[in-house]
């Protein structure tokens, strides 16, 4: 499935943002690699001042393909506050999106949201899957024991976070060496204990450079909060 068939979908809401994501996104992709999306939604403001609420997020049936997420912005505002990296990496995401005005002015001012808080998102979600590995539990994917997929995620976040510490914008389109690294974990061509040198060291690098003058303490909640109340005002009831 292509993003233009996934943008046919029933959304319960306005449809503000939409990309392809996963490997296909990080242009890590394998030949059986699926295409997975993700998207932000705009619920009618009748329903979200309303008793009943609305949806936060909308899954894929089990079973259904594509795997997806679509997030209600509320909700996705919130994650982005905290620097959720799947949720920040979506106003960096320069290929394979559908983007309207209001998103496009959010993303402007994309680098409101990178911020101290954001990094420790980052290497809180590495160290936690390290803890996991040794403990034999859930990991990034099923089951507590090291597969590839786990070793890339790992990584890619680390290597994200660091830019981020060093006041740069995270890559979600990786090439060069970076990606050569990422794509030798997907093929099993790298040892678990390297990977794991490798993050440690990523975590090292961080950790030294998280006073970066360019770096906020955390995200624009005003700037942000303004910006999701003048979706709410602008959003009428869907058909």
């Amino acid at each position: 499935m292509m993003l233009e068939d996934f943008l046919k979908r029933d959304f319960p809401g306005r449809l503000l943002f939409a990309r392809v994501w996963g490997s296909m996104a990080h242009n890590t992709a394998k030949p059986e690699s699926d295409v997975d999306f993700v998207a932000v939604y705009a619920a009618p403001t009748d329903e979200v001042l309303g008793l009943f609420g609305v949806r936060d997020t909308v899954v894929n049936k089990e079973g259904e393909k594509p795997d997806f997420q679509a997030h209600e912005v509320g909700k996705f505002c919130r994650l982005l506050l905290k620097g959720n990296p799947g949720i920040l990496e979506c106003l960096f995401s320069e290929k394979f999106t559908y983007e309207t005005g209001e998103w496009q002015a959010l993303k402007a001012e994309r680098r409101r949201f990178l911020s101290v808080q954001a990094v420790n998102q980052y290497v809180g979600y590495a160290k936690g899957q390290l803890q996991k590995l040794q403990a034999g539990t859930s990991l990034h994917t099923k089951g507590g024991k090291f597969c590839e997929k786990w070793g890339y995620h790992l990584i890619r976040i680390l290597g994200d976070a660091k830019r981020i510490a060093s006041g740069e914008d995270p890559v979600v389109w990786k090439e060069g060496n970076e990606r050569d690294l990422l794509m030798k974990i997907r093929r099993h061509e790298i040892l678990q204990s390297e990977i794991e040198a490798v993050a440690r060291g990523l975590m090292d690098e961080i950790n030294s450079r998280l006073e970066h003058p360019k770096i906020r303490g955390d995200g624009d909640a005003a700037f942000l909060n303004s910006w999701l109340l003048g979706i709410r005002k602008s959003n009428g009831r869907v058909a």
